[in-house]
């Protein structure tokens, strides 16, 4: 198959009808017609260096890890916008923007990171709406669904004592009762994406 590449033009009309055109970003992939673009994978690149699991993978691993990430954020979007189910505040974003900005010493330190990235406030603002929305739509569409039982927490509990110290179950009660709600809702999540997956137009360049 030929390969395809993509690139995003700006066209900048200029005196009568010339035009310009300016390589911008490579793209990496088009999902639905959403595209990603090789600064997106850069960026997102980085995030997954913060993950333990990232320890001794090569860069073209990160890079897939990272494309398939954006590819995954791209469809829960496409379906929590579709469906409707859940809303997003503009007071919840000011309040992740806050947290996201007092994560850095100053006001200086802040933009700067922002131009690295190549983005202002408000297009972090745009991405942590984003952000909060496919958490949301998770939460609405597949955790709300994931039931834990008494029993089946005990017997975490007396397979795994050893993990809880001197902790009595009913101590650890809650924290076995999150780890399984999370275990069920990754194992459920991928499963909705594999779906997912199966009925987008995803084109990834080579």
């Amino acid at each position: 198959m030929k390969r395809i590449l993509f690139l995003i033009i700006l066209s900048v009309a200029w005196g009568e009808g010339l035009a310009f055109a300016y390589v911008l970003d490579k793209v990496d992939a088009v999902v639905n017609d959403h595209v990603i673009t090789m600064s997106d994978v850069d960026s997102a690149v980085q995030v997954e260096k913060t993950d333990a699991s990232a320890a001794g993978k090569d860069e073209s691993a990160l890079r897939k890890a990272a494309l398939d990430s954006l590819i995954n954020r791209e469809l829960l979007l496409d379906e929590a916008r579709k469906f409707n189910l859940v809303q997003v505040t503009q007071e919840e974003v000011e309040q992740a923007f806050k947290k996201v900005k007092s994560r850095y010493p100053d006001e200086k330190s802040f933009e700067e990171a922002l131009q690295r990235e190549g983005i202002n406030d408000d297009g972090l603002k745009d991405n942590l709406r984003d952000q909060i929305l496919v958490i949301k739509y998770v939460d609405r569409r597949i955790r709300a669904f994931v039931l834990v039982t008494p029993d089946e927490e005990k017997s975490y509990y007396d397979e795994h004592k050893k993990d809880f110290g001197t902790m009595e179950f009913a101590e650890a009660e809650p924290e076995i009762k999150r780890l399984i709600t999370e275990l069920r809702t990754d194992k459920k999540l991928d499963e909705y994406l594999r779906d997912l997956k199966t009925k987008a137009n995803i084109i990834i360049n080579p």
